[in-house]
């Protein structure tokens, strides 16, 4: 068993390992990512204090649904392409997709997170993993700007302050060649009621940046071109949800700031 040392920001990775681990064990999983549950058996951690990420597992798996099938549609068109994992936690995306062999993906996580991802997954080729905050510079030094690449970014940007989150968007877009980027951004009137949220009250990790207007990134961020912006309500899975969650659903889509609480973003560079 692997002890659990992470807190604040890190720690909500436990949050969404237990989300794929629930979505694993229902009858019609979203993601279907077996890996979680085994993950989990080989950590010392209390996972009954993430229980109430039951409700709300949804969020993860939409999302992270939606991130397979984008990182599968680029890598189709770009068989040579490199994929950046920013905050990948304990995400097993390089690992259950099916990728090109000419595919080179590099995972990025803090020091303590890459140290525990090492010992759960075993190396394969055209992988590697880079122990950093994304926040840095020097880390980019060590990533090729040869290829065209993709950036994912799970889980981290709303966590940031939006002045190193600027400062992170612009660093990757001058040092890669081109490619895409896509991240989750929360809206600003969330900021205000994050505080109350039992999974920030159970890490102790605030939001710090909101995005309003996508196409505002394209004047903070030079060389960025909003190409979707994709709200977690419009998953095709929803139609299996509860039916009361499935009317929730359609009466907030009625109205944007609801709609789109839970986004993603996606840009061309």
């Amino acid at each position: 068993m692997e002890q659990i040392r992470l807190t604040g920001a890190q720690e909500t990775l436990l949050a969404t390992l237990y989300a794929k681990a629930l979505d694993n064990r229902s009858p019609r999983p979203v993601l279907g990512d077996g890996s979680a549950e085994r993950l989990m058996g080989r950590l010392d951690y209390d996972f009954r204090k993430m229980k109430f990420i039951g409700r709300d597992r949804r969020t993860v798996t939409f999302r992270a649904k939606k991130l397979d099938e984008w990182t599968t549609e680029f890598v189709a068109r770009h068989p040579d392409a490199l994929v950046l994992h920013l905050a990948c936690g304990l995400d097993s995306r390089a690992f259950r997709l099916p990728l090109p062999d000419g595919v080179q993906w590099i995972d990025v996580d803090q020091p303590d997170v890459v140290e525990l991802r090492e010992k759960l997954y075993e190396p394969r080729d055209g992988y590697r993993v880079l122990a950093t905050s994304v926040t840095e510079q020097a880390w980019l030094e060590s990533v090729p700007a040869d290829r065209p690449t993709l950036v994912i970014a799970e889980g981290l940007t709303p966590y940031l302050q939006q002045a190193d989150g600027l400062t992170m968007l612009r660093r990757l877009v001058t040092h890669l060649p081109h490619g895409e980027m896509t991240f989750d951004a929360v809206l600003p009137w969330t900021l205000r009621i994050a505080r109350y949220s039992r999974l920030v009250r159970t890490t102790g990790a605030p939001f710090g940046w909101a995005v309003g207007d996508p196409r505002s990134l394209e004047e903070l961020v030079p060389g960025l071109r909003l190409l979707e912006e994709w709200s977690l309500l419009d998953s095709p899975h929803l139609a299996d949800a509860r039916a009361q969650d499935r009317v929730t659903a359609s009466i907030m889509k009625l109205a944007r700031p609801l709609r789109y609480a839970h986004r993603l973003l996606r840009y061309r560079f």
